[in-house]
């Protein structure tokens, strides 16, 4: 059994983020002796609940009412004061923003601007929200966003914000954390709210706090987008949106103006902020967390609570562990180190066993498994998603019907106007979900046929270690450890840019980019087949992947891609995610790096 500490109505299980005003747990509820269910719970600081937050924490009952358990601040929320006040939500797996970009940075993984653009859309989302009911945040950063492993950010703290925002001038180690987001016009709550949106947007994308006190209009100016691995400037749209956020100049006048500038920023420019991305990254960045997280989740839902019950509180003397209960911790300590003995040896033996079966054989590459499980999380997502969208289309057809029919039976002019008006509105709506559906049926086909081709190599791997004889001699090292072969890999539709003779010297002698291995033949995009879109020329498609130390993809940068929404950057990119590579190296040594330029063709067809 597991040890947790008692809060409240709740068992805190995990410490999963800490932050300046305190930190968020995984935590059980219990019914009787048994596993319930998961929240998170939020706990504060000693200078936190000093400064009087908990006294008032009641309060932020009225905004959960206010917010109306909207899904981007967190479901199910829960308040409880007394001695040690906390705050509890619904279980959603992920980490904090903070967490996002501290592990990016430190491990060099690029998060790109259509991530960044994913992330910013939920929490604009959330402060729109707020702003239409009357509320504003006060203290958004990083910390107020839980980024879920499906790709979803939540302003989790939106509930006690404005309580937060109150202590402030009591809890001067918070606000000095705080203050590269507390810049804003303290008279303007929409435009603070904005700055600090702002602020969260410039260090997603630098991987750097907003200087406090500087002069932003030349940090803009000199920004670079170091998140995404590169030292080229911010986009110029990009850094024209900062500019109104951050630095007061055409600033927007009200939120509705801002919703429609970031729309446009969104979808009319070269980025794909999607879910489904944003939900690939975050299992590439905190793989073994969520692995950890799933694996203690199932044992907790197992473990059994009785000492966590009235009628266990009773029996418990100050231990935590349901062996020391019941009086007979060194009876049980000597059975458990008996059994500890057997189980090892047995252990040995069947240790023994396998390795006399197994020593030399060739092993199925486990990032197949990995990756097909990785399939099967985000297909889910997708499902989901569909779900909602064929979910949204009926109720949107329902309406449609209705207004027709109203617009029918009203005599009134002026009436009919304004159902004229809502009805072309609600038709464009429709329109736009049926885009949606179109796109995420073909995601979803996309999605299906990856994964079959992944299962129809791990089905050929598994065939040829079958067929494998056991070979006495050691295992040979894997093929990642050696260095690639510097000849390219043609394909009929990909073309590597050639290397000047100073670098392919070089890379010879010592230092190598990441390789191609095995290219995948990008497929024609379907929507431009659709649209007959120019398919009697040929279109060429040139971007970089950046590869792991175990020659994983792990991002994609397209260099120059094909305009227009027809599909051409998203094949290719697909088609190099599903390629194989060989790690860039350094000092002899395998390092995560960037391929030289690959070149994808799209061949005309009549």
């Amino acid at each position: 059994m597991g040890t947790y500490t008692r809060l409240g109505s709740y068992l805190l299980a995990s410490e999963l983020a800490s932050d300046p005003f305190g930190s968020i747990h995984r935590a059980v509820v219990i019914a009787g002796s048994n596993f319930d269910r998961h929240m998170l719970v939020r706990t504060f600081s000693e200078e936190v609940n000093q400064a009087g937050l908990g006294a008032h924490l009641a309060e932020a009952g009225r905004v959960v009412s206010l917010l109306g358990g909207a899904r981007t601040f967190g479901q199910g929320y829960r308040l409880e004061s007394g001695k040690t006040p906390h705050v509890a939500w619904d279980y959603v797996p992920g980490r904090s923003l903070a967490q996002l970009i501290d592990k990016a940075k430190q491990e060099q993984i690029p998060f790109g601007v259509d991530h960044a653009l994913t992330v910013i859309q939920g929490v604009a989302q959330g402060i729109v929200q707020m702003q239409a009911k009357g509320a504003a945040h006060g203290v958004l950063s990083p910390h107020s966003v839980w980024v879920s492993f499906e790709g979803a950010a939540q302003v989790v703290d939106a509930p006690f914000a404005a309580l937060a925002k109150g202590a402030l001038a009591r809890t001067p180690t918070v606000k000095r954390k705080l203050a590269p987001y507390l810049q804003g016009p303290e008279n303007d709550a929409l435009q603070q709210d904005l700055f600090a949106l702002g602020a969260v947007l410039y260090e997603l994308l630098t991987f750097e706090k907003l200087p406090v006190g500087g002069d932003l209009q030349a940090t803009l100016d000199q920004a670079t987008l170091k998140a995404a691995q590169e030292d080229s400037p911010l986009p110029a749209e990009i850094r024209a949106f900062l500019g109104r956020l951050l630095l007061g100049r055409q600033a927007f006048p009200t939120v509705e103006a801002f919703s429609t500038e970031l729309e446009r920023v969104l979808y009319d420019g070269e980025y794909s902020p999607t879910t489904f991305n944003m939900a690939f990254f975050m299992h590439t960045l905190f793989r073994e967390e969520n692995d950890r997280d799933a694996a203690a989740m199932k044992a907790e839902q197992g473990d059994n609570f009785l000492a966590y019950t009235a009628a266990g509180e009773s029996l418990r003397s100050g231990a935590t562990r349901v062996e020391h209960i019941d009086g007979h911790a060194e009876e049980q300590a000597s059975q458990k180190n008996k059994t500890v003995l057997i189980g090892g040896g047995l252990a040995a033996v069947v240790i023994l066993g396998l390795g006399y079966m197994f020593f030399g054989r060739p092993k199925v590459d486990p990032a197949i498994q990995a990756q097909l499980v990785e399939f099967q999380r985000i297909k889910a997502e997708m499902e989901a998603q569909k779900a909602d969208l064929d979910a949204k289309a009926r109720a949107e057809a329902e309406k449609t019907a209705q207004l027709q029919k109203q617009l029918s039976e009203t005599k009134s002019a002026e009436e009919k106007a304004k159902l004229q008006k809502q009805l072309e509105e609600n038709q464009q709506r429709k329109q736009d979900l049926e885009r949606q559906q179109k796109a995420a049926e073909q995601r979803m086909a996309e999605q299906r046929a990856a994964e079959q081709r992944l299962a129809e190599q791990k089905k050929a791997a598994e065939t040829k270690v079958a067929a494998a004889p056991p070979a006495p001699e050691a295992p040979k090292p894997q093929p990642m450890q050696e260095a690639p072969r510097p000849a390219a890999v043609p394909t009929p539709t990909s073309v590597p840019t050639p290397q000047s003779a100073a670098q392919q010297a070089a890379s010879q002698v010592n230092d190598q980019p990441a390789r191609v291995v095995s290219q995948v033949v990008p497929i024609f995009p379907l929507r431009a087949v659709q649209m007959r879109w120019e398919t009697n020329l040929d279109h060429f498609v040139r971007l970089k992947v950046f590869v792991g130390e175990q020659g994983q993809p792990l991002k994609v940068s397209v260099v120059e891609g094909v305009s227009g929404a027809f599909g051409f950057d998203e094949a290719a990119i697909d088609a190099a995610n599903k390629s194989t590579f060989s790690p860039a190296i350094r000092d002899g040594r395998p390092v995560r790096g960037w391929t030289p330029e690959i070149i994808y063709k799209f061949p005309k067809r009549r």
